[in-house]
């Protein structure tokens, strides 16, 4: 006969394990979740008999016979995956288990460890005070000899007076004050720079302009950058230092209480002493067109007299001041008598460019090399 749990209303635990077997091989309602065996599903199974505390009980050995793992079994896996993946859990958490284990009892080792360190540090400081207290001891009872001895005579060594907060401050103040004063001179030369920029271009762009006229043209960037070196533009400011501009020469002038751009233009300089005229009359010089005629026709008698000769050959031949005559118009070279002869072969005249790069005269130079400008050459 079953044994029955609890009182007039108890239920056998074969019942309550016959339930939770329904339970578990019910299948689920469609579209529903699949049931759990819980205390209470149990419970209502068995038609509301029975009390918690003992249909849990039976639930739990049940549970713990069966194997029953409810997440599983609600993959609806197959029964021997299930059954690995349940020894897998099993498994999974005893390993769990033991690295916590492993973790607390490092955790109880190092805690060993450092209870030992400080053991040993304490018994190093308890050593090293007992060796004080006995240079203590020692020096208390040489104090005592001394005195015994007789009276001892010391110089006092005046303390070093502190420094008052007065003084400190003071000094903080003079050696900041030096440091802050050089960088307000450089930053307040810049900024005059920037304002004798911009007042030049004012006048320059508007000609003439009285004090107060400039301050309000001024950009407000300016007036800012003023203001930031604690010195506030004002027009009678502005007006001090273009005065000193004016004085300085600074490229600045003040005209019936305008200020305007000065005159930087130099006077034109003098022009050098006449040379002393000779009593000889100097040669009139002639027309660059004539004399190039005229030096044209004495290469060609050369060409004539002598016989086919480079161009560099006819500038060493020619009688004396032809060559340095050209100074005077267009210095000679071969390079351009050589671009002049054959231009006078284009022009058909008594030239003839030889294959060896020699000039030949080919005939009678047409004219008869006179100043007239109708000559022929």
């Amino acid at each position: 006969m079953p044994r029955l749990i609890g009182g007039a209303d108890m239920v056998a635990k074969q019942d309550v394990w016959d339930a939770a077997d329904r339970i578990r091989t019910r299948e689920p309602a469609k579209g529903q979740p699949k049931e759990r065996v819980s205390v209470r599903n149990v419970r209502k199974e068995l038609g509301d008999k029975g009390s918690f505390g003992d249909i849990g009980a039976s639930v739990k050995l049940w549970k713990a016979e069966r194997g029953y793992r409810p997440i599983i079994e609600a993959a609806g896996l197959p029964e021997a995956l299930e059954k690995r993946l349940t020894d897998f859990g099993v498994a999974l958490m005893e390993e769990v288990r033991v690295e916590q284990t492993r973790a607390r009892m490092g955790e109880i080792s190092n805690g060993e460890s450092e209870r030992e360190a400080f053991r040993e540090t304490l018994d190093e400081a308890l050593a090293h005070a007992d060796a004080l207290e006995a240079k203590v001891a020692y020096l208390e009872a040489e104090i005592a000899r001394l005195r015994a001895s007789g009276p001892v005579t010391t110089i006092a060594l005046p303390a070093a007076e502190a420094p008052r907060p007065e003084k400190l401050i003071e000094m903080f103040q003079g050696v900041y004050g030096k440091v802050r004063g050089r960088s307000l001179v450089s930053q307040m030369d810049a900024f005059w720079v920037q304002v004798r920029e911009q007042v030049g271009n004012e006048l320059s762009r508007r000609g003439p302009m009285r004090v107060h006229a400039l301050h309000t043209a001024l950009p407000p960037w300016l007036i800012k950058g003023a203001t930031e070196i604690d010195m506030p533009l004002t027009p009678a400011w502005l007006r001090y230092h273009l005065l000193r501009m004016v004085e300085t020469g600074d490229g600045l002038a003040e005209v019936d209480g305008c200020f305007t751009l000065a005159d930087t233009r130099q006077a034109p300089p003098e022009p050098p002493p006449e040379p002393e005229v000779d009593d000889e009359p100097e040669e009139p010089r002639i027309s660059s067109r004539r004399f190039w005629i005229l030096f044209v026709a004495e290469v060609h008698d050369l060409l004539r007299e002598v016989g086919p000769l480079t161009v560099e050959d006819i500038l060493v031949r020619l009688p004396p001041g032809w060559v340095e005559r050209t100074n005077d118009y267009k210095p000679i070279q071969p390079g351009r008598l050589r671009y002049k002869l054959r231009v006078r072969i284009e022009w058909k005249r008594p030239f003839e460019e030889l294959p060896d790069g020699k000039f030949a005269a080919t005939g009678p130079w047409p004219g008869s090399r006179s100043h007239d400008s109708e000559e022929a050459a």
